[in-house]
Order: structure tokens, then C-alpha cells, then sequence
């Protein structure tokens, strides 16, 4: 590797370092004080950075929200991704993939709550949802833009596991957008309803739950489906 390319990359390593610990401390903050308390002096303090260097990489608190964001969707297609590597069946992989789901809302739950309970931050989700893209700010266009690029690697990687569960026979043929699908909105559900439940299912027990009903349905079967816990 040439000087000025260790250089470039050293510098982009750097940028990166210092772009997740700006993240962290707002969410620690965000937390704290609520999302329309925060300024970007609050967030230069706890990460120990000057305010122009803060600057330097979010421009507004607006980029900064929408950063936060995105970094949620950026540490759950890591792990997603490290669980793809993993030398196991396709149907332990798809159990891993639930629960690393479900014990990464329980420990973003804090930042998550705050966000949504938020009238400011709240009303930039509404306006943008209800009324589409065109509609919302440069900004909010890029942040729409980014999740749907970052969901849509995530369950690319999900459908990977699907595919390499029928390849090797574990998995009847099924309709992979469709399943999907399905188990991302069962997921989606369970965390919005989990609150509801008298007594919460631990994520050990939510993920046993979730796999066995996803690969066996609640039909009977002569045999254990393929795949599926014996």
C-alpha cells in the first residue's frame, strides 16, 4: 500500500472514530435532557470535542438526529453480517439473527422511548410519513433515502439465510420476499406490544418463541418440520 494511501485510510479510520463517539455522547445526552433540550454545545462537551470541531461532521442537530439513526441500522447489519460468517446451520443463523434483533431494541430501548416520545422529533417523523418524500426537506429526503438502503441490506442478508436453509435442505421452498417479510413484521410487532404483556418474555424466550413459530407454523405435523428444534 502506498504512503499516501495508508495516510487516506489512517485518516478516514480517524474521521470514523471520532463520528461514533459524537454519536454515542448525543444519545447519552438525548436521553438525559430529551431530544428539543439538547444543543450541539451539550453534545461538543460530552464527547470532549470543541464545537468547531463538532461542526466539522454534523452540521446541525437535524444531521446529527438523522446520524443517530442511522447508526442503529448500521450496528444491527454488522451483526447480522458477523452472524452470516458463522459456521452454523441455516436455521441456528436465523435464530441468532432473531434474537440479536430483539436484545438490540431492549438495549436501545432508553434512546428509542426518548426519540418517539419527543413533540419535535415526533413531528419531523409524522410530516415525512404521512406525506411522502416529496414533500420533505433535502434533509429528511437523505435520511429516507439511507434507511431504505441500510433496511434493504439487512434483509438481503435475512434472505441469504433463507436460501442457504433450502439450498442445504433444512428449509422447504418458500417464497423468500414474502417470509421475509412476514418475520420482519413479526418482529416489528413484538417490541411495539412487548410493554403490554403482563409478564415480558425474556429475549431468550421471545427468540425460542418467534423461530419455532416461524419454521413450524401452528399446524400439526406428522414430523418436525426441517429446520425446525427436535
Amino acid at each position: 500500500m502506498k504512503r499516501k494511501e495508508l495516510q487516506q485510510e489512517r485518516e478516514e479510520w480517524r474521521r470514523e472514530r471520532f463520528r461514533r463517539s459524537i454519536i454515542e455522547a448525543a444519545e447519552r445526552i438525548i436521553v438525559r435532557k430529551g431530544y428539543q433540550l439538547v444543543t450541539m454545545d451539550d453534545v461538543a462537551r460530552g464527547a470532549e470535542i470543541s464545537k468547531a470541531t463538532l461542526y466539522k461532521y454534523f452540521r446541525s442537530k437535524g444531521d446529527l438526529t438523522v446520524e443517530i439513526l442511522a447508526h442503529f441500522f448500521e450496528e444491527l447489519d454488522e451483526g447480522v453480517r458477523k452472524i452470516g460468517s458463522l459456521p452454523v446451520s441455516a436455521s441456528e443463523k436465523l435464530k441468532k439473527g432473531i434474537r440479536l434483533y430483539l436484545q438490540f431494541n431492549v438495549d436501545k430501548e432508553n434512546i428509542s422511548r426518548m426519540l418517539i416520545m419527543d413533540r419535535a422529533f415526533f413531528e419531523r417523523m409524522r410530516v415525512f410519513m404521512t406525506q411522502g418524500e416529496e414533500s420533505a426537506s433535502d434533509l429528511d429526503r437523505r435520511f429516507i433515502t439511507k434507511m431504505k438502503i441500510k433496511r434493504r441490506e439487512i434483509l438481503d442478508r435475512v434472505s441469504g439465510f433463507l436460501k442457504e436453509g433450502m439450498a442445504s435442505g433444512e428449509f422447504r421452498k418458500i417464497d423468500i420476499p414474502a417470509a421475509v417479510t412476514f418475520l420482519e413484521a413479526v418482529l416489528q410487532g413484538y417490541c411495539h406490544v412487548r410493554y403490554w404483556h403482563d409478564r415480558p418474555y425474556s429475549v431468550r424466550e421471545a427468540t425460542e418463541v418467534i423461530h419455532s413459530h416461524f419454521l413450524q407454523g401452528i399446524n400439526r405435523h406428522k414430523g418436525i418440520a426441517k429446520g425446525a428444534s427436535k
